[in-house]
């Protein structure tokens, strides 16, 4: 079977990784083990606790680094910047029911896309396979922008409706 890979995406600030916390810990008290990678898009590489061999190693130009102790890794890698497809496959080896995407806005795969702001509604027309709305208090889920699309639509803090229907995805 084909590990199903979902994309969570919406503008900086919009509740992206509190929404995936909340999803992650919900499906684990499910029995589902769930992978998350994260498109680091703010610029530069992400921080890096220097006090770490680990990261000494890694800092030093080793390719890849990593320390395993207990059965917790802590992986660091170089790769093309443009390595989804690479990203991906290292997650499918931990064998995840499914893996979220955080970002990644232009790949293929289904989104659960997060509006903040009523002008943020024009990111619908931009993105390819969108499945769901979740949207901020406050903007009206009958919007003529959400019209055309024809999806499912949820406001934000209704996480369990939410999380429902996601599990329902996955177990069809």
């Amino acid at each position: 079977m084909v590990t199903p890979v979902w994309q969570v995406v919406g503008y900086q600030n919009s509740g992206k990784t509190t929404f995936i916390l909340s999803l992650l810990e919900y499906l684990k008290d499910r029995g589902l083990q769930t992978a998350i990678l994260k498109h680091h898009g703010h610029g530069g590489t992400p921080d890096a606790a220097v006090t770490k061999d680990s990261d000494r190693y890694f800092q030093a130009g080793a390719g890849a680094a990593l320390v395993e102790g207990e059965g917790v890794i802590h992986l660091q890698g170089r790769m093309e910047e443009k390595s989804l497809h690479k990203s991906l496959a290292l997650l499918m080896a931990f064998e995840p029911d499914i893996i979220f995407l955080e970002g990644y806005k232009k790949e293929p795969y289904p989104k659960i896309v997060l509006i903040r702001e009523e002008g943020h509604l024009s990111l619908l027309e931009e993105l390819a396979n969108c499945q769901a709305v979740i949207l901020w208090p406050g903007i009206n889920p009958a919007h003529e922008r959400l019209l055309p699309f024809n999806l499912p639509i949820f406001t934000l803090g209704q996480d369990k409706l939410i999380f429902n229907w996601i599990l329902g995805i996955l177990e069809d």
